[in-house]
């Protein structure tokens, strides 16, 4: 009797299931960019989330069985063409359906469109990028090409202004070329000096809390 019981309790379940369940369907109609629908390869699906999928027919019609409840994306897969996404949402045995795009938040629709969806082909696929010519106005903005032209700029500039400086300013210039150059060649020796001193403090340090 408890199997009799159980039997038809998970027939009457499935039975409620298959009535939830619902039928999405759709067809790919030509347009200015797809002249023809012959032009479509036939591995083009049409997808549900990547739950449900189904191959298009010869006059471009879709149809997915059973499908359950809830909000899904219906993609075309097309290698040559781009078809519009939708967002198909389904309850209560209808069937409702609007255009979405990638970046759109899943709580935002946008137009919608009625069932069963017709659908065109948006532009045609294209997957190389047209290498770009020479552009003047870009190379002006290409910092090392303004620090190039700025460096050389001032190398024609500077000894004409030299030229027009007074003894006293050009001595100081002199002056102050020379403190900075003798900078530099002093570096490495105060560098080394450092390091040195550094060590031998190290050193030290090591010596006293060895006696520790």
């Amino acid at each position: 009797m408890s199997h009799h019981l159980i039997f038809i309790l998970s027939l009457i379940i499935s039975c409620l299931l298959v009535t939830d369940a619902v039928k999405v369907q759709g067809k790919l109609e030509t347009n200015g960019v797809l002249t023809d629908l012959r032009r479509l390869r036939p591995s083009t699906k049409v997808t549900l989330s990547g739950i449900h999928s189904t191959f298009i027919q010869s006059d471009g019609s879709f149809v997915f069985d059973d499908v359950t409840p809830g909000s899904y994306l219906l993609e075309v897969n097309n290698i040559d063409f781009i078809f519009p996404k939708l967002r198909v949402d389904i309850k209560e045995n209808e069937v409702a359906g609007s255009y979405t795009g990638l970046g759109a938040g899943w709580d935002k629709t946008g137009y919608a469109l009625p069932h069963p969806f017709v659908l065109r082909a948006k532009a045609e696929a294209d997957y190389f990028v047209e290498r770009q010519g020479f552009n003047v106005i870009g190379m002006f903005k290409n910092p090392m090409f303004l620090m190039l032209g700025f460096s050389g700029l001032m190398m024609l500039v500077m000894p004409k202004m030299l030229q027009n400086l007074d003894p006293e300013a050009m001595k100081d210039i002199t002056q102050t070329q020379t403190d900075a150059q003798n900078i530099m060649n002093d570096m490495p020796t105060s560098l080394s000096q450092m390091f040195a001193k550094a060590q031998q403090q190290a050193q030290q340090q090591q010596r006293s809390s060895s006696r520790k």
